[in-house]
């Protein structure tokens, strides 16, 4: 039995002659928890990967708070508050 060969994900959801641009100060490294449940509960450590910085997620809204804000921060030309852990405390 011969298996078909598969297209990766990445090209299944792309529209059709549209080149996904992916720079590298746009790359972050998720590790989730063995007990995280995306999207229901997000538990992990993420990092950004060409800055270093990192923070401790526990849940959804705080994991694209910190994507949001690391863009944000490289679109201004600001920089980060030289923290280890740039988790907010709420």
């Amino acid at each position: 039995m011969q298996r078909k060969p598969t297209t990766p994900r990445s090209r299944q959801r792309r529209p059709a002659g549209l080149a996904l641009e992916l720079p590298p100060d746009r790359a972050f490294v998720l590790h989730l928890d063995a007990r995280a449940q995306p999207p229901r509960r997000v538990t992990g450590r993420v990092e950004h990967v060409t800055s270093g910085r990192v923070t401790h997620v526990t849940s959804l809204r705080e994991l694209l708070a910190f994507f949001a804000q690391v863009l944000r921060q490289q679109s201004t030309g600001e920089s980060p508050s030289g923290r280890s852990d740039e988790r907010e405390q709420s």
